[in-house]
């Protein structure tokens, strides 16, 4: 796990975790537990820091970004056009009225953080 102001360069998929709620902390512990992945993946994980060079770089760097809109914090909030603008960005909102919005932006909407994981990662 990758957290700010850490970064890590190597040739390694990235995938960034942002705003991930308590729940599905333990839903990506477990599901990453009991994957079968056969290559090396650096996880980066943003939480509300305030560390935006870091975020950007973050965006920037990972292949595959999550991003759970009902959770995000003002720094994530003020980015959001930004980051859904983002290729590679799935993000989940149990807020039909903000979804709406969102797929403007961005069409890869899930229900859950474990559809991201079983579409990029594919088990």
């Amino acid at each position: 796990m990758i957290t700010p102001p850490d970064i890590f360069e190597n040739s390694n998929e990235s995938v960034l975790f942002m705003h991930l709620g308590e729940l599905e902390q333990d839903t990506v512990s477990a599901w990453l537990a009991n994957a079968t992945i056969n290559s090396n993946i650096n996880f980066y994980v943003y939480s509300g820091e305030n560390n935006i060079p870091w975020l950007l770089y973050a965006l920037s760097r990972c292949e595959h970004k999550y991003i759970n809109m009902d959770e995000q914090g003002y720094i994530a909030q003020a980015l959001g056009g930004h980051i859904l603008g983002k290729s590679g960005v799935y993000y989940q909102t149990q807020d039909a009225n903000l979804a709406a919005v969102y797929s403007h932006i961005n069409q890869h909407r899930v229900d859950k953080v474990e559809t991201f994981l079983e579409t990029i990662l594919g088990d």
